[in-house]
């Protein structure tokens, strides 16, 4: 799946990236050159890098839900904007 749309990155390629011992989103922007046009693709590459879910940008590795009861305000607050960020 391409991730990084302005350079035509796959998620592979990242994948591929940090494997290969990327650990920053910094690595990957000199690297492979995600984040650095328009950023969309900014907070999804973060979330590879630190193995956060989409869902709650926690390295839980699970739902939000499931793995940590109930999301308080701030946390719902937070994601909000980072979709909005997105966007």
């Amino acid at each position: 799946m391409i991730v990084c749309v302005c350079k035509s990155v796959s998620d592979r390629q990242i994948k591929a990236c940090i494997d290969a011992g990327a650990t920053t989103m910094e690595d990957l922007q000199i690297d492979l050159g995600v984040a650095l046009c328009c950023g969309k693709c900014g907070p999804y590459v973060q979330e590879m890098v630190t193995g956060a879910t989409p869902c709650c940008g926690r390295s839980c590795g699970g739902c939000c839900q499931s793995a940590h009861g109930e999301t308080t305000e701030v946390e719902v607050v937070t994601v909000r904007q980072e979709l909005a960020l997105a966007a």
